[in-house]
This record gives structure tokens, sequence and C-alpha cells, in this order.
């Protein structure tokens, strides 16, 4: 056995060198240290050769991967039944978005340099001050001390800012810092009025995919301005999850804490339930989507978990307004709006209350009666429309002269610009960017006398609506006499901590930061 140069190995530490130098990966340094130290051995029996080569591919890959943003192997793999249902348009427009073709172009220049110059340049020299330089690259980013947040209560902070709770020492592992968290959720229960102490209302909650903050600046949009004709903008809503069926059930659960992601496949409290609240309270409840709930099975998760009744949905009498990333129809929500509306004139002057979910927005959609679209160009498009639908519906609300609550809650983002860890569309890691939605609430009847958006900086989560709508419920908020910032004030806030199956997100010491599938937190990495 003896030492010799690493060959055309050189190149594949160059490109490394190269790509974090940009940001594009990360660099293991100690990992890739021993893979040198190994492609550095040579052996004189050509059989020990041969498995040397062999085992340096498959190493190499899997370091290489290892270094990349990309998900754990695991995470792909989990939602690979998922991928199966995506349409061979929407499959090729994915990939599309993978590949940089800049990037692409700067490798083969990079790998035709080496070809030419190998010759008279000693390339393994060259890596190892490539080692020198990625260490001293690793050493100037500044570590971040694991201080995370827990919850305030009735205390307005920045957003995206750590806040420290009583009993959650700075000592503590993170772990323990969000079992902590978890603990001081599963205390929170809202205590609903026996009966309305004034003018009974409607509660009408829109629940929209694929609507974040960041998927509004990148389309232009000012969340101020989308919802200027709405009473309450809470700016920093936390999702808590990046899927459908989970962030649906979040909501349905609205009227305690926040859970862990496997507590909400678990039986609940009937307190818990916001719906059954309300059916307890009188409300009239009723449930409609605007399209048919088979993907993932939502209409069975938020049947079985969320605590509402899901009639058989009947869209015989629309049209699509678009058709999905599966190819499945999705219906207007103006249409679907309206027809519930239509169908509630015979139901007397019981409150009622609807939970509605749109995937207008949702990413591979198509529009009906259009050429094939880039899903990431139509979204403009798409959110003009459904807020047209949006306005259609309240001024038909309005029309009825009923007291109406009406709540916008978006599912999640749509990650349209995406990130080094997650290319645009890719939702598998709840990052800040898709937990951050903008929610909305405004009151309609006669009485209510709109002044100015009122806008809640301070982060908030599911459990603050369930107590707004309590709220309203006890100061009669429909009098047209109690003045919104009464209703908000006294709504707790709540750390920024957001979890998918076997991934978790929450603030250290002001930072993101990830625990993928149990393994250690790692610092979710900047744009």
């Amino acid at each position: 056995m003896r030492l010799s140069g690493l060959g055309v190995w050189n190149l594949y530490f160059l490109i490394k060198f190269f790509l974090y130098s940009r940001s594009d990966i990360s660099f293991d340094f100690l990992a890739n240290l021993a893979f040198f130290a190994f492609l550095a051995l040579s052996f004189q029996q050509q059989w020990l050769m041969r498995i040397k080569h062999v085992v340096s591919v498959v190493v190499g890959i899997a370091l290489f991967y290892h270094d990349s943003w990309l998900p754990p192997i695991s995470r792909l793999t989990k939602q690979a039944g998922n991928v199966q249902d995506f349409s061979l348009g929407y499959f090729f427009e994915i990939v599309s978005r993978v590949v940089n073709i800049e990037l692409i172009l700067a490798l083969f220049v990079l790998c035709i340099v080496y070809w030419y110059s190998a010759r008279w340049l000693r390339y393994t020299s060259l890596s190892v001050i490539g080692f020198a330089y990625a260490y001293w690259l690793s050493m100037s980013v500044p570590s971040d001390g694991l201080i995370t947040p827990i919850v305030v209560q009735n205390q307005s902070t920045p957003r995206e800012e750590s806040t420290a709770v009583s009993g959650a020492s700075t000592a503590d592992t993170p772990d323990q810092q969000l079992q902590a968290f978890y603990q001081q959720q599963a205390q929170l229960k809202t205590q609903f009025p026996a009966s309305f102490n004034g003018r009974p209302f409607d509660v009408v909650v829109l629940n929209i995919c694929s609507l974040a903050t960041a998927d509004l600046n990148a389309i232009g949009v000012k969340p101020r301005n989308l919802f200027s004709d709405f009473d309450i903008l809470f700016r920093d809503f936390n999702s808590a999850t990046s899927y459908s069926g989970p962030a649906a059930i979040r909501l349905l659960r609205a009227s305690c804490g926040q859970t862990s992601q496997d507590k909400l496949f678990e039986p609940v409290d009937k307190q818990c339930k916001l719906f059954s609240n309300l059916a307890e309270l009188g409300f009239k409840t009723s449930v409609a989507l605007n399209h048919d709930g088979h993907f993932d099975d939502f209409i069975g998760l938020i049947r079985q978990y969320g605590g509402v009744s899901v009639p058989k949905l009947d869209f015989s009498q629309f049209s699509p307004a678009q058709y999905g990333f599966d190819g499945k129809p999705i219906y207007s929500d103006g249409e679907v709006l309206s027809a519930w509306l239509n169908e509630q004139a015979a139901e007397g002057s019981l409150p009622r209350a609807l939970y509605y979910n749109s995937i207008s927005l949702h990413d591979g959609n198509q529009l009906a009666g259009r050429s094939r679209m880039n899903s990431l160009e139509s979204y403009p498009a798409r959110q003009q429309r459904l807020f047209a639908d949006i306005a259609q519906f309240i001024s038909q609300l309005e029309r009825e002269g009923r007291n109406v609550m009406l709540v916008v809650v978006p599912e999640h983002g749509a990650a349209l610009k995406g990130d080094k860890l997650q290319f645009a569309g890719l939702r598998e890691i709840p990052s800040p960017a898709i937990v951050s939605v903008p929610a909305a609430v405004k009151f309609i009847g006669p009485d209510i006398k709109h002044s100015e958006l009122y806008e809640v900086e301070k982060t908030v989560s599911y459990f603050a609506l369930s107590e707004l709508i309590s709220n309203a419920m006890k100061w009669d908020a429909f009098s047209g006499t109690v003045n919104v910032q009464r209703l908000v004030d006294s709504l707790p806030s709540a750390a920024k901590v957001a979890e998918n199956q076997d991934t978790v997100m929450m603030y250290i010491k002001g930072q993101p930061y990830i625990q993928l599938d149990g393994a250690e937190w790692t610092k979710y990495p900047n744009n």
C-alpha cells in the first residue's frame, strides 16, 4: 500500500469547492477529508484497486448527496406514493425547476479547464489548498447559541424573533425546549361563553391552499393592500405545517393549543374541535370544497380528525375552472361559495358556520381553456381570480344583511421562490417562508362601522382565531360599538414552531433550525 495522486477525483473536489464557495452545497469537512485520504491510498493488488474504485464511486455519490441541500433520501421515498399521482406535464415542470442551466454550463467549463490543464498542474496539491479554503470558509460563519422561543401571552413581538418563556432554561437542549413548548400549549383551551352576549353572527372560514407572505411578495402584492377592505390582518400567522391535511386538522382543532404532528392523528377532546364547539352553541355547521378532496385522503382526514361532517360533494352544476397537478378538475371559488349561500336561504335564522377549502393556488394547476402554462407563471392570474371571487362572495354576504365573521386562513405557502434546501414548489420541510402566512378577518353586518385595517405584528397561530371568535361572542362585536383592538389585544402570541412528519422547524436564538428524522438540529440555510 502506498500514497498516490487523486487523478480525476480532483475534479470531484474542485466541483465541490466551487459549489461550496457559492453556498450551493454544504461541506462536511471531516467526512470529505477522510474520503480524500482514502482516495490517496494505492494498492499493488489489482483486485483491491477494483474494490477501491467501486467503493469510491458509491461513497462519492453518497457524500455529494449528503453535502447537498436536498432532503434525506428517506424523506423522498416517503412521498413516492404521492408523486405517482403527478401528471406527466407537471412532472416535467418539476424537473425543469431542479435543473439550473447556468450552473451546468459553469461546471462544464470547469471540467474542460481541468482536462486541458491536468498535464501541467498538480491538481492534488490544489485540492489540498481547496480543503484549507473550505476550512477557512466554515470558520468564518458565526455560530449560534441554542436558545429557542416558546410562548408569550399578550405580548407583541417583532416577527421572526425569539421569545423567552418562564420555566424554559437556556441550558435546555432544543429537544427539551420543544417538549416544553408543547406542554405549555397543552394547557390552552378556549372557554366559549354559554351563549351569544348580544347579536348572533355567522362564522365563515376560508382555508386557502398555497398563499404565504413570501408568495405575495414574489408577485409584487402587499398583504395590507390585498386585505385593505378587511378589519384585521395577522401579518405573521404561523400555519405550523406545510401540507394541507395537517393544516386543515390544526385549524379545525383551533380551540386547543398547538400539538405535535403525531398527536394530530390521535383522538382529541371534543372541546378542542372548533366546529364542534360552534355546533354546541347552536351554529348550523357545513363544509364545502372546490375540489373532490381525494388527494392524500383530505376528506377522510378532516372528517376523522377535524370533527366535521362532509356531505357527498356534487359538482355537476359547475364547469372546471382549473385542472390540478393530477389532472382532476378544480371549480370556481365564486360559483361554489355562491351555491352554498343559495342553499342556506331556506335554513332560517340559525347562525351558520362554514369551513371552506380551496386549492385554486396549488402548485401544478392549469387554467381551463388555456394552453399549458408553467404553474409558477400562472400564479398571479390565479391569485387575482381567487380574490375577485372572494370579493364577489363578500358582496353577496353584505346584501343578505346578516352578521358574518369572515376568516381567511391560508393552509401554507406555495414556495414560489424556493431556497437552497428546497426548489420552488417543494414543501417537504416547513420553512419559515412557507409557514408564515397572512390571515385576515372581516366583520360584515348592518351595524358594523369599518375603520382602517388593524395589523397585528406579533406571531400568532390557530388558537388565536378560536379565541377571537370567542371574544366576538362575549363582547357583542356586531353592535357597532366594539373597538377591533379590544378583540385582538388579549390574543396570545406563540413561538413559530412548525412540523411535518419527522420534520420540525423552530427558532433558536432568532434563527430557524430544523430537525429531520430525529437527528441533530441544523440551521436552516439563508437564501
